[in-house]
């Protein structure tokens, strides 16, 4: 069969390189997506003479980069090059005849290296066989940064195409030293975090191997001088990643009593376990040691092995405090691993993990609080907040606030930070729009996502489809979440005759398909810790409408980035979302200026500059 392809390109500063690469694919590819990462040179200025899809994206990876830039293209059948690569003649006629008659799921070639103005005919640089055009369904760019590939799925199929991507590499040999030494680090932090060791003998022997083997076994004496050139440097690069590796376990092993362990027993998935991945991660990829107890079955577990962060399964109950076989298990973990500073989430996980970090001697024992609820005064609590806690990191005022409500000496507030969770608005950036609810014609979709739990009191939104079809109103209400209500909330509806008026939509994981899908966001929650889905509808530009409670006044300027209601007041609440349903030009007054709000108080960058130079205090 014919198909059409998409060639992607990423590029930074390579104003010298990327007029020959678009040059090269003008003529056999049905579309161009360059992904820039915000290039200082004349890049984008050439790029405007070709037709391409020019988008500026920040680099987090060489495959994250290409996994991203994969999804901003067209068509699914993908060829990949790098800006210093271009297309020989027989390529091009070789991938034309192959988009004329796809038969495969993948095709590779041959990449042929200008060296110093020098093609290496030998080494390991030729033949080097690449995957490069592909189809996209079937596989994802992986590997271990800088050395990326497209790895297909089991089973696809692969065909050698003649013809060669002809690679521009280096122009002086100070480029290339200089770049071995940039991409040596970023191949010793990539190993390290996937848990490569690195011995005295790697340091020798591996190096020395991958010099005999370019120079001698793949001939590249035959291209004299810069043979030499490329087989000494490449090895060179494999020294340079083994002694860097060395160096980070040595590091490592020099501040094993420097651990940063979170502690999340919760099965569920929220705002809290959300805090506690993103954190441990970020941390983890800032190369701090970092150790996770999660629940056994919980999707923070299932998160954490993925990321490749060091964990331990847990189960706490609201009795586990009594076994204190538990608690010394815990603690001897918490020793092993050299904790230094331990985070929990749950006032259960609270009174096991701060009682076993006591016993381990963890140096700052920390409890998140992630709920507006007053604290019960009893004598346990008052043990725990004053013996045992050494801090408390609140994610609002009003957090902090009802912490201390039934006792305000239940600890000192000085010893209560207020840190706001961060969003990672790159997630809301993709020009792939896929909303998953299809609206009919005309009508106006108000959503809401969280939890079918009493704290949500999604019993509301029933409250206000009734009243908004009273007031004839052409309206549906999507709700995205699960929970234990969910069927006590169908059958509300159904009695409310109000059944074909919201829609259900389960759990939902890619939160971008949900919030393109609405137009006005409702939040009927009767508190909340701090309304992390009321920050992402309003990166996504949408005009929310809350109730006047707990943590929203700190996230909603009534009247200019959205509108507060006075709590369960449903008749100003339908006023309020009637007067957006009916005013659309308003929508996105106060959408446009929500985002740009929470962009300025609640990223992600933000919130993690400050929780880590709060944890390196002490």
């Amino acid at each position: 069969m014919e198909v059409q392809i998409s060639a992607v390109i990423i590029t930074c500063n390579e104003e010298k390189n990327i007029g020959r690469c678009l040059a090269s694919v003008k003529d056999v590819v049905d579309e161009i997506v360059v992904v820039d990462s915000y290039s200082s040179d004349r890049t984008e200025e050439i790029c405007e003479g070709y037709d391409v899809v020019f988008i500026k994206h920040t680099f987090r990876g060489h495959i994250e980069q290409k996994n991203w830039a994969i999804d901003q293209a067209t068509f699914p059948y993908i060829l990949s090059l790098d800006a210093d690569e271009c297309l020989s003649q027989s390529l091009i006629k070789s991938i034309a005849e192959a988009k004329k008659n796809w038969k495969h799921d993948s095709y590779y070639f041959n990449r042929l290296t200008n060296y110093c103005g020098k093609w290496i005919r030998h080494t390991s640089w030729y033949p080097s066989p690449k995957l490069r055009l592909w189809d996209s369904r079937k596989g994802s760019w992986g590997g271990i940064n800088p050395h990326d590939m497209f790895i297909m799925e089991r089973g696809s199929t692969k065909k050698f195409l003649k013809g060669d991507i002809l690679h521009y590499s280096f122009y002086t040999l100070n480029k290339q030293v200089n770049q071995i030494n940039v991409y040596s680090t970023i191949a010793a932090r990539s190993y390290f975090q996937h848990g490569k060791k690195s011995r005295l003998i790697d340091i020798i022997v591996r190096p020395l191997w991958r010099f005999l083997k370019d120079y001698i076994l793949r001939l590249g004496i035959l291209d004299g001088y810069y043979g030499l050139a490329v087989s000494v440097n490449s090895a060179h690069g494999i020294f340079l990643e083994y002694v860097k590796l060395w160096n980070h376990h040595k590091e490592y092993n020099e501040s094993r009593n420097q651990t940063i362990c979170f502690f999340n027993s919760t099965p569920a998935w929220g705002g809290g376990e959300k805090w506690h991945f993103e954190l441990s991660y970020s941390l983890h990829q800032r190369d701090h040691p970092i150790i996770v107890f999660s629940n056994y079955k919980g999707e923070l577990r299932r998160r954490v092995v993925e990321a490749g962060i060091s964990s331990y399964g847990i189960r706490i109950t609201n009795l586990s405090f009594l076994n204190p076989i538990k608690i010394l298990r815990i603690a001897r973990i918490l020793k092993k691993e050299g904790v230094r500073l331990i985070i929990m989430n749950l006032s259960a996980d609270m009174k096991v993990a701060g009682l076993a970090a006591k016993i381990a001697g963890v140096k700052r024992i920390i409890y998140r609080r992630g709920s507006a609820i007053p604290i019960r005064n009893s004598f346990l609590n008052r043990f725990l907040f004053r013996r045992v806690l050494d801090e408390i990191i609140a994610n609002s005022y009003e957090t902090k606030r009802t912490l201390l409500k039934n006792n305000s000496r239940l600890i000192d507030p000085s010893k209560i930070r207020v840190i706001y969770n961060g969003i990672k608005f790159e997630q809301f950036e993709s020009k792939v729009k896929n909303p998953c609810y299809q609206s009919v014609e005309g009508e106006v979709v108000l959503g809401n996502a969280g939890r079918l739990e009493k704290q949500k009191a999604q019993e509301y939104l029933v409250d206000l489809a009734v009243e908004l079809k009273k007031r004839n109103q052409n309206f549906r209400i999507i709700i995205a979440g699960a929970g234990r209500l969910e069927a006590q909330l169908r059958e509300y509806a159904r009695s409310s005759g109000v059944e074909d008026r919201i829609v259900f939509l389960g759990f939902i994981k890619d939160m971008n398909s949900f919030m393109e899908s609405v137009d006005i966001f409702v939040l009927t929650s009767i508190w909340e810790g701090f309304g992390y889905v009321i920050v992402e509808a309003m990166a996504n530009a949408k005009p929310v409408v809350a109730f006047d409670v707990s943590s929203n006044p700190e996230i909603i300027e009534d009247g200019k980035n959205g509108y507060l209601v006075p709590p369960f007041d449903i008749g100003l609440l339908s006023d309020r979302v009637i007067q957006l349903i009916e005013n659309r030009r308003l929508r996105k007054q106060l959408g446009d200026f929500a985002k740009e709000s929470v962009y300025e108080r609640f990223s992600y960058n933000l919130a993690l500059s400050t929780v880590e130079k709060y944890l390196m205090e002490n």
